[in-house]
């Protein structure tokens, strides 16, 4: 078995384990970000397929394992940690630190191919699951506070997140039906 599979597995069993992220996480959440990446990586075959794939399945330890604190740079050092223990190159663990530390787009944009290829499998993962269906469940927003997460969610994933006119096309339709599901009054 290759090092990313032994990852794979890893995070698999850490999400089952550990707690930190819902019970859904892997499937709905996980294994959509490695099927996205991977089609994309088939249309930009200049990126470097190892490191999208670590990224896909090292950007989100921080939630994985329940850490507080910031989700790129704690979910980078985690990422490190792993990576070290699976006899990565520093060179790898570089630039797969890269990717996830601009994998939200939210302050810094990510600068290369590999950095766009995960902000945008990221994102599109929200379009083909009941992502916003299990976040209403916890509960933990008024409906009002709730729709305006969703919007503001939808507009930054479509926005700021998918970096690829291809992967736009791909969920445009996915987009503007959530756009008007929640903007119902």
């Amino acid at each position: 078995m290759d090092k990313i599979s032994r990852i794979k597995n890893l995070i698999k069993r850490e999400c089952a384990e550990i707690g930190g992220a819902p019970d859904w996480f892997y499937e709905n959440h996980l294994l959509f970000v490695e099927k996205f990446s991977k089609e994309m990586l088939r249309k930009l075959p200049k990126a470097d397929k190892e490191t999208v794939l670590l990224g896909a399945w090292l950007h989100d330890l921080q939630r994985i394992r329940g850490i507080k604190g910031d989700h790129q740079k704690i979910g980078a050092r985690e990422a490190e940690k792993v990576m070290k223990d699976f006899g990565y190159a520093k060179r790898t663990i570089k630039k797969v630190k890269e990717i996830i530390l601009t994998h939200s787009a939210s302050g810094q944009k990510p600068k290369t191919l590999e950095g766009k290829i995960l902000a945008t499998a990221d994102a599109m993962t929200h379009y083909y699951n009941d992502f916003f269906l299990r976040i209403a469940l916890r509960g933990d927003r008024s409906l009002k506070e709730y729709k305006e997460w969703v919007l503001e969610k939808l507009n930054r994933n479509y926005n700021k997140k998918i970096f690829f006119s291809f992967a736009k096309n791909k969920i445009k339709k996915r987009h503007n039906l959530f756009k008007k599901i929640f903007t119902l009054k």
